[in-house]
């Protein structure tokens, strides 16, 4: 019997009859169709839906449909932006759909290899204890292993406890360094398990680091998911970000010494090099180590007088390094090494850190000489942070590589979101064009939210607030006066979002002695890792959060614990950051306008995610607060405040506001 999603989503339908609650949303019925239209059709799907439409339903419906009437074309592929969405699909959209839905299909999630526990390391890590240096990491090491014994799946998001960083590396599946079929423990290995699963699962549940980081494999001519012909992208505004970084590289003084420290940590009398390597293997480490901290400690004048916070431009400058010829001399001594040796754990361990030096060498000298890059162009830049200088590269345009590998010759994909870009682009073609997602066969979509904006949201606008970017002291001391102001008012129940960590550190100082006063707790980002932050937020709903990028957008925090928005600035990125600057250049020479290309649609989208932090549910309501007042003063703010979907008051209405 043939089914469609109409039939599955109508009142009275199999999901309407066993989920609680249910009603009929119209707009998740429309995108529902529409990707059900899309996957038949074979075209690509742009669709953005506000919050409350409910789009998880409204694509996997449509998957678990195609996949079911399409067997034998691979799986449909629901890549999303974390794992704690893919878990929140894993364990309660998927388990309910199977339950319910009028036909048998399988499912599955899959996450990146370094999550999953090798067995044949752990056991190789157990009988050389000596390759961790001290007792309280064999103890741990010991847990590990007794936990093997019963786990399920054999990830690290499965253990009981955090794992130490040191030890899991110790024991995580590795790319290049798998035995494969020829090892003892390949019938219960987590890993390989998870990839037969994958191969033979008719949904398959990534998120967007492992679906790109899969892209970069297969330009590299090898693969990791299974060949597929339909991809859905939740939380698609990522997608330029995510391939951004994939496709870029990173390396730090911290780095190199992690390789060498997995071969011969520092004060150890027993390690992998010194059991099993050579005297010259040895010497060739400790002049890497000296070579390491002084080429590291020379980037330091690159990162600008302002040291952690500063970003330098490299341009077409070419690093002089000692680092690649040694790593390659070390490579080859652990590989001439590995050959004499018997055990093939030990071999393969040693063949693997072999590889890994060579592929270290490559990306150092692809970040320090532009003439030897391979691929795509990349900017380069040194970068600040506390623990010393980072030599960084990213690719200045990544729509090029997604047009020909991903959406000309790839799957079919569809892209939703509740935010995908400005309110006014009624085409998307400020995403579409970040992502090379361009010609005829591709279909748009825009759904508004079912909630009730106009009823349950005061979008309220400061007056009289000094510009930033003409009076910046003036402005920070005044965000500081009035965000005390509205959170005190308000008794807490607030999220304070900044532009800056520099903003979030100053409203710390100036909100701490009142809060505490008032019994109203102060939560701040960086503190505390940020999901314990947001348990907190929930445990206490008078408290006030303070944050600034990550607390933007991907929150979840509904009912009384957060009633009040403060939107501390527009949220326009630094222009001083070498690969912004390079890519408004790059803008600019083609004869387009940077900020109104560029600049402006990305805050833009990230404003809409501001103040979707608010109403999560159709109980929630509130206030959001923009401080800025460029937007009322600027003719761009205009677009800012038309995207939202409530009209601003001005703060000298603020006391007859019925909230």
């Amino acid at each position: 019997m043939t089914h469609s999603v109409h039939e599955l989503l109508q009142p009275g339908g199999p999901v309407a009859r066993r989920l609680q609650g249910f009603e009929v949303r119209p707009q998740q019925l429309q995108l529902a169709v529409a990707i059900e239209r899309a996957f038949t059709g074979r075209r690509h799907l742009v669709a953005e839906a506000g919050t409350g439409v409910g789009k998880s339903f409204s694509y996997l419906l449509p998957a678990a449909l195609h996949a079911d009437q399409n067997q034998g074309q691979g799986p449909v592929v629901i890549s999303t932006r974390t794992i704690a969405l893919q878990e929140q699909l894993e364990k309660k959209d998927l388990p309910f759909l199977h339950a319910v839905l009028p036909f048998e299909w399988s499912s599955t999630t899959a996450v990146g290899r370094n999550n999953y526990l090798c067995l044949r390391r752990m056991h190789l890590a157990e009988r050389e204890q000596s390759m961790l240096e001290n007792e309280d990491r064999r103890s741990h090491l010991r847990r590990i292993v007794d936990w093997s014994m019963t786990a399920r799946e054999t990830t690290r998001m499965e253990l009981p406890f955090p794992p130490l960083a040191d030890v899991w590396e110790e024991v995580q599946a590795e790319h290049g360094n798998c035995l494969n079929r020829a090892c003892s423990h390949y019938e219960r290995c987590g890993w390989q398990r998870a990839r037969r699963r994958a191969e033979t699962a008719q949904v398959l549940i990534v998120n967007h680091s492992l679906y790109f980081a899969d892209l970069a494999l297969r330009l590299a001519g090898a693969t990791f998911l299974p060949e597929h012909k339909v991809v859905v992208f939740d939380e698609a505004h990522h997608l330029e970000r995510v391939a951004t970084e994939s496709l870029g590289l990173r390396v730090s003084a911290a780095t190199v010494g992690w390789h060498l420290k997995r071969l011969h940590p520092r004060r150890s009398d027993h390690s992998l090099l010194r059991r099993h390597g050579t005297p010259a293997a040895l010497v060739l480490l400790e002049e890497l180590r000296v070579a390491n901290d002084a080429f590291f400690s020379e980037l330091e004048a690159h990162a600008g007088p302002d040291g952690r916070d500063g970003n330098s431009a490299l341009g077409d400058e070419t690093l002089a390094e000692p680092l690649t010829p040694l790593l390659v001399h070390l490579s080859q001594e652990l590989g001439a090494a590995a050959m004499r040796i018997e055990q093939v754990d030990v071999r393969m361990e040693l063949q693997a850190r072999s590889s890994g030096l060579v592929g270290l060498a490559n990306v150092i000298r692809s970040l320090c000489d532009p003439k030897s890059q391979t691929g795509p162009a990349l900017i380069r830049w040194v970068e600040g942070s506390k623990y010393g200088p980072v030599l960084c590269g990213a690719p200045l345009d990544v729509s090029s590589v997604l047009r020909d590998h991903l959406f000309k010759s790839g799957p079919t994909c569809v892209l939703t979101s509740a935010t995908l870009g400005p309110g006014d682009d009624e085409g998307f073609a400020w995403v579409r064009g970040q992502l090379g997602l361009d010609g005829d066969r591709v279909d748009t979509l825009r759904l508004g939210s079912p909630f009730d904006y106009e009823r349950n949201v005061r979008l309220v606008i400061e007056s009289d607030m000094p510009d930033p970017s003409g009076a910046p002291t003036q402005f920070k001391a005044a965000v500081g006066d009035r965000t005390k102001h509205h959170v005190l008012r308000n008794g807490g129940h607030a999220l304070v979002l900044c532009t800056s960590w520099d903003f979030v550190r100053f409203l710390k100082e100036a909100l701490a002695d009142d809060l505490h006063e008032e019994g109203i707790p102060l939560l701040v980002q960086g503190e505390s890792p940020l999901a314990k932050l947001l348990e907190q937020k929930r445990a206490e709903p008078s408290s006030v959060l303070i944050g600034t990028d990550s607390l933007w957008e991907g929150i979840d925090v509904p009912g009384e614990a957060l009633t009040l928005v403060i939107v501390t600035r527009l949220p326009f990125q630094n222009p001083s950051h070498p690969l912004t600057k390079a890519r408004m250049q790059a803008i600019a020479d083609k004869g387009g306008d940077p900020f109104r290309d560029w600049s402006l649609p990305e805050a833009i989208l990230k404003f809409r995610q501001g103040f979707g932090r608010l109403i999560r549910s159709q109980q929630d309501h509130g206030k959001v607060i923009v401080l800025d007042p460029r937007a009322r003063t600027k003719g761009y703010g205009r677009r800012f405040l038309a995207s939202l979907p409530v009209q601003p008051v001005l703060d000298d209405d603020y006391p007859d506001l019925g909230l």
